[in-house]
């Protein structure tokens, strides 16, 4: 039976790509499981493969070509099955009585590609003001656009007509999509704070004689990646999410890694990482990294925690933004020589380091995320844990 080749999403809160070149002609035979094509998001490009045997029938998006996700780019099937490519084309396009698919593909849609949903006072300002709601971004429940984001939509234009001194400078794909992200967190999470210096002078020392005697380059990164993984199994409830006004816990522990881009940040994904041994972890990140770096999909799991750190870029202290639909990120800052008390009133100067860890309120508690944090500073302060 003819198949539809897809726009895979390839990373949350995506909502287009583009085909980057096809590697089958149509007519062609294809193998089920052989790459038949390959397409970018504002993540990284991905190779598609084709879940059938068969041969390409129809490319229903050329290379160059820019389309939704979910939407059809191929029509792979049997020979003879030719009559079926309009019958699946007609199904996806809009209002078709037979075509379930494009329902669900719907469902999956950010509010702006499925219809706005606004307030009455949003409507009659949007109306008044000459806004199109279609492409303003709502930050009410479930995507409802409130009269709030149509003022902000209205400023957003008034500045972008305004003459400017300066020099524009179109945003990258993945640029636009930060951008996008960053402003609903801020908008819809109530983020708190909380944050805690780690005493590293024994990690380090461990990182150290790990390099030495393994031959590998575990990273502090690693150290703080590896003690979140171990304070998330301790505190199971800050591993969460919030879907439909619900936490959900979550069974595995998946960790988020930003890594900094010319065009700006991606954070691939770390699976399983209480799992890990921290030899194994490091290797396994650093490969993460690399992809990324790369431009090529580092991952495919998601998370419910990141860690950002800036330390290796000499910032003492910073506070990040929490990446939806995640609850929680840590932000890690460099280590530092401190003076610290002893308990005896004796001074000694020790490998400092800064973390502030901001979280969801409405998943997150100040008391469970105090002891989540302290639990990350007590992993990284008694290192052998963390083997």
């Amino acid at each position: 039976m003819a198949t539809r080749i897809i726009m895979p999403q390839g990373g949350q809160d995506i909502t287009e790509g583009v085909v980057v070149r096809w590697l089958k002609r149509e007519g062609e035979a294809v193998g089920r499981g052989e790459v038949i094509c390959e397409v970018e998001t504002e993540k990284a490009v991905f190779e598609v493969e084709c879940p059938i045997e068969g041969i390409l029938l129809k490319i229903a998006a050329r290379e160059g070509e820019r389309v939704p996700i979910f939407a059809t780019i191929g029509i792979v099937g049997s020979p003879g099955e030719e009559t079926q490519i309009e019958r699946l084309l007609a199904a996806e396009a809009p209002g078709a009585a037979d075509a379930p698919a494009t329902r669900t593909k719907a469902c999956l849609l950010p509010p702006a590609a499925r219809g706005a949903k606004a307030s009455g006072r949003a409507r009659r300002l949007a109306e008044e003001a000459g806004i199109d709601l279609s492409a303003v971004a709502g930050s009410g429940p479930r995507g409802r656009i409130t009269e709030k984001d149509v003022r902000l939509a209205a400023e957003d234009r008034r500045l972008s007509a305004a003459p400017s001194p300066g020099r524009p400078l179109a945003p990258s794909r993945m640029r636009a999509a930060i951008a996008r992200r960053m402003a609903l967190s801020k908008q819809s999470i109530p983020h708190f704070y909380v944050t805690v210096s780690a005493d590293m002078t024994a990690a380090l020392a461990l990182r150290d004689r790990l390099n030495h005697c393994e031959g590998v380059a575990v990273t502090i990164t690693d150290l703080v990646v590896k003690a979140c993984a171990l304070a998330l199994k301790a505190h199971p409830h800050v591993n969460c999410r919030i879907r439909d006004e619900r936490i959900f816990l979550l069974d595995d522990i998946h960790i988020g890694i930003a890594v900094s881009l010319e065009e700006g940040v991606a954070v691939p994904v770390l699976a399983g990482a209480d799992r890990l041994a921290l030899v194994d972890l490091s290797r396994n990140a650093a490969a993460l990294i690399r992809c990324s770096r790369e431009g090529r999909a580092a991952s495919t799991d998601t998370a419910a925690f990141t860690v950002s750190n800036l330390g290796m870029l000499n910032v003492e202290n910073f506070i990040a933004i929490i990446n939806p639909p995640e609850t929680a990120i840590l932000a890690v800052g460099s280590v530092q020589k401190r003076p610290v008390a002893a308990a005896d009133g004796s001074l000694a100067v020790r490998e400092m380091m800064t973390m502030t860890l901001s979280v969801d309120h409405r998943a997150v508690d100040g008391a469970l995320a105090a002891g989540f944090v302290n639990a990350v500073r007590q992993g990284l302060e008694h290192p052998d844990r963390l083997l």
